[in-house]
């Protein structure tokens, strides 16, 4: 039987190419830095970049190694996962790890983001009356 090693490092991910996010991880530590150094800002569960670029945010985690064995069973070194599908599967959560069965993986937390399309307001937007009245808005 291999014997595998396990890495101190973090592992490579392959990102997209022109990706602004990478993989589409963020940590917690570095979302907190672009917020506070006005790199972008977080609308409820949105994130603005300083040039205009926005991203939903989906609780997520990285996956670092496996944490009690040499194997890793379930493939997950290295990838990026989001919390409720590991949840899902009956997956327990902790600051830095996350129990699925009897495997234990240490996990780096943070946000996945999914880039969103422009905004393009060519119109203002509908007015409370407009938008309960079933005729179409009058022409201006």
């Amino acid at each position: 039987m291999k014997h595998l090693t396990r890495s101190s490092s973090y592992p490579r991910v392959d990102a997209p190419s022109g990706s602004p996010l990478g993989d589409g991880f963020v940590p917690d530590a570095l979302l907190e830095e672009w917020v506070r150094t006005g790199a972008a800002r977080k609308e409820g569960a949105v994130l603005v970049l300083s040039d205009g670029r926005r991203f939903a945010l989906t609780d997520g985690l990285r996956i670092l190694g496996r944490r009690n064995g040499d194997s890793d069973p379930y493939g997950f070194t290295g990838r990026v996962l989001a919390l409720r599908s590991l949840l899902k599967r009956g997956a327990l959560l902790s600051a830095d790890g996350v129990r699925l069965g009897p495997v234990i993986y240490d996990v780096e937390l943070g946000c996945i983001g999914e880039q969103l399309p422009a905004q393009v307001l060519t119109e203002p937007p509908p007015s409370p009356r407009q938008v309960l009245s079933s005729a179409p808005p009058s022409p201006r």
